[in-house]
């Protein structure tokens, strides 16, 4: 990766809707140039996806939290987690804990249904998202 791919990148980490004509404007180059360099990105990974990030509150979610779990059996916790429509991240860990969940769910009531559900899978330590100030900067592009 060059340095004009940095810069494709940290515009797509802003807006990935932003339009590939204007990402050329804004670092002089033409359309096609700067279409044939995100299609490279993609196919070597470096980009995986495009999303929209959702307001979770806005969709009646107001409760976040993070689990830390010393699961039993790795992979049967794994696809637990997978299946459950109020984790977000699952993040495998080291440490005294293997694993880190990060659960958005409507109530404090579903938060606790969910951490008594995981219990079974083996010891939990919760804690609560009071606010968050940021939750996703974006991966830092210095060159």
């Amino acid at each position: 990766m060059d340095q004009i791919d940095l810069k494709i990148l940290r515009l797509l980490q802003e807006n990935a809707r932003i339009p590939i004509s204007e990402i050329g404007r804004l670092i002089n180059m033409t359309g096609p140039a700067v279409n044939e360099r995100v299609k490279r990105l993609e196919e070597k990974g470096v980009i995986r996806s495009y999303r929209a990030i959702l307001s979770p509150a806005k969709m009646g979610k107001a409760v976040s939290a993070f689990i830390l779990i010393q699961a039993e059996r790795c992979e049967t916790f794994a696809e637990f987690c997978g299946q459950s429509p109020d984790v977000e991240e699952l993040h495998q860990i080291s440490g005294q804990y293997n694993f880190l969940v990060k659960v958005v769910t409507e109530s404090m009531e579903s938060l606790e249904r969910f951490r008594l559900a995981c219990s079974k899978h083996g010891f939990t330590q919760t804690m609560t998202v009071l606010s968050t100030s940021f939750d996703s900067k974006g991966i830092a592009l210095e060159k």
